[in-house]
């Protein structure tokens, strides 16, 4: 009924913008089924977009400057530079309309997913100069989001079809394209301006370098992979707004504790300086996906435009003014340069890290506020992939220092479910650390705490299986069966337990988590079998009774 009415251009019935927005709902019902409908509703979005604005400058011939508004036309009085007073009229009607095809084109892409891509190339071509609107920070904010939506189906379908790398495809095409649109909109968009429009960009940058660096072909290829040169054009024009986001922060913050304002200008200041941490958080995102899709071809890009200002924010507050914000951003990106540039690398960085981790455990500054649990978090992070790319940075002192900060945040799963804790990830981090600073064979402090070996593997046991990361997650069930298999966990006195770990481990996997290989799972039987071959039957059976039907299930599954 939609397309007939929008086929017949008769909306006098129903609004055009009712009609795509009714449409957008369907979509998001009927998802791929709705693909046969797009040929007949798509044209009049792009129609929408890419007509022509009504704009027009005229001599101001009256006194008056006040705005005026008549029949969707807005005017207002500008006084240019040696042309005088001009009068100024925007078809403010067109303006609305622009971002409401704007959602439109959202709503479909989102619920079309893989099969949006033969529209992609169409869609990205009329929404992509409405990023740069000059006249309407709502249009450009929505043909952000929409344009992410569209990359995202791109993704989709280049990684359904195996097109990887293919400088032909769309995904491929448009990710430098997007990229650099989207950068060199926030660096024209005013402090002044509404952040929310500032944000939503970011946002959609942030998403589409995801998007770029998660998806991949079924031969691990990336199917859209940012290049060296783009990513330190990128880089450096966001290291730009991100300097300027802390140093707007910095402001904000002194002015939250300047005891001369009033609770209404301090409650503005805090709103303002929340918005503001949400917008860095989207910059620091879109580096940090750059960083983890190039690895160690990105190593220069963090030396030249990165290591200077995120080295002073690891153990220095910023601007004199204590930013947990800014913190954050250097400590997660020291973190991924030491994760992902090498080992060259992370041994030249992880001095400077440790320091700011350090200062961070030792609660500095710290008022146990939700920005600081996050700052644990990646501290606790950092530590786990210090001990694993840069172990030499570790003298034995700091080494057994930071463990036994890590031991004390992780014990917490010997009393407190999971389910009951109140910071989960800050756990498991901290279990993951402690495993990979002195229980996993090569770890920095193997050696050299046998004597507490015992408590530390009691702790790592009782903090399995590990959710709340994935890759974290991976590495310690794989660790785990590392353990069982050099017999450094005996098998006999542990295997309730173990059953417990590994039957979970496969449930989740079931279930389509990916908290373990395909190897780790196999691996996972193998501990399963030596259990088998060590305990009685009736003893494993009384643990497995005693196991949630799923993953009583799941562990049967995987045993045929």
């Amino acid at each position: 009924i939609a397309t007939t009415i929008l086929n017949s251009g008769n909306t006098d019935i129903i609004p055009m913008d009712q009609l795509l927005a009714a449409c957008a709902r369907i979509a998001s019902v009927m998802k791929d089924q709705y693909v046969q409908f797009m040929p007949a509703v798509l044209p009049h979005i792009l129609k929408r977009a890419t007509e022509k604005l009504e704009v027009s400058v005229t001599d101001d011939g009256s006194n008056n400057a006040n705005d005026e508004s008549e029949n969707g036309i807005e005017g207002y009085t500008v006084s240019i530079p040696g042309m005088g007073s001009k009068k100024v009229k925007i078809n403010t009607t067109q303006l609305e309309e622009k971002a409401q095809s704007a959602r439109a084109l959202y709503e479909h892409a989102r619920a079309l997913g893989k099969e949006f891509a033969p529209f992609v190339e169409a869609s990205a071509n009329a929404f992509l100069p409405l990023v740069h609107c000059e006249y309407s920070g709502d249009v450009r904010s929505t043909s952000a989001q929409a344009l992410c939506q569209v990359f995202k189906a791109a993704c989709l379908a280049a990684a359904e079809n195996d097109a990887c790398n293919n400088a032909n495809g769309a995904a491929q095409s448009l990710l430098p394209v997007l990229a650099r649109a989207l950068t060199k909109q926030l660096a024209k968009e005013g402090d002044e301006d509404d952040i929310e429009n500032r944000y939503a960009i970011a946002d959609a940058l942030s998403e589409i370098m995801w998007d770029a660096y998660e998806h991949k072909a079924a031969n691990g290829e990336r199917v859209a992979q940012i290049t060296v040169a783009d990513a330190r054009e990128l880089v450096r024009r966001l290291m730009s707004l991100i300097s300027s986001c802390i140093n707007r922060r910095s402001t904000l913050l002194s002015e939250m504790a300047d005891y001369s304002f009033d609770d209404d200008e301090i409650a503005r200041c805090e709103e303002r300086a929340h918005a503001e941490a949400e917008y860095l958080t989207h910059l620091v995102d879109s580096v940090g996906y750059q960083l983890k899709s190039l690895g160690e071809s990105f190593a220069p890009i963090f030396g030249e435009s990165m290591a200077g200002l995120f080295g002073q924010l690891l153990t220095a507050s910023s601007g004199g003014t204590y930013d947990a914000r800014a913190k954050l951003a250097a400590i997660c990106l020291f973190d991924d340069c030491v994760e992902h540039c090498g080992s060259s690398v992370a041994t030249a960085y992880a001095p400077a890290l440790l320091g700011g981790i350090k200062e961070v455990l030792d609660d500095k500054n710290q008022a146990n506020e939700e920005s600081d649990v996050e700052l644990k978090q990646a501290a606790v992070y950092g530590i786990s992939q210090v001990a694993r790319h840069a172990p030499k940075a570790l003298s034995p002192a700091m080494g057994q220092e930071l463990l036994m900060k890590v031991y004390s945040i992780a014990k917490e799963v010997e009393t407190v479910s999971k389910g009951d804790m109140e910071h989960v990830t800050l756990v498991e981090n901290a279990v993951s650390a402690m495993a990979s600073l002195a229980l996993f064979r090569g770890s920095p402090l193997f050696d050299s705490v046998s004597s507490e070996k015992g408590a530390l593997t009691k702790v790592f046991l009782a903090g399995l299986p590990l959710e709340a990361d994935y890759d974290e997650a991976g590495i310690c069930h794989d660790g785990l069966c590392d353990l069982v298999e050099l017999n450094l966990i005996n098998v006999q006195a542990e295997y309730g337990t173990l059953i417990r770990i590994v039957g979970k481990i496969m449930a989740s996997v079931s279930d389509g988590e990916e908290v373990a290989t395909q190897n780790t799972c196999a691996r996972l039987m193998g501990v399963i079998n030596k259990i088998q071959q060590s305990v009685d039957g009736n003893s494993i059976q009384s643990v497995f009774s005693a196991l949630e039907p799923d993953v009583q299930q799941a562990l049967v599954t995987a045993m045929q």
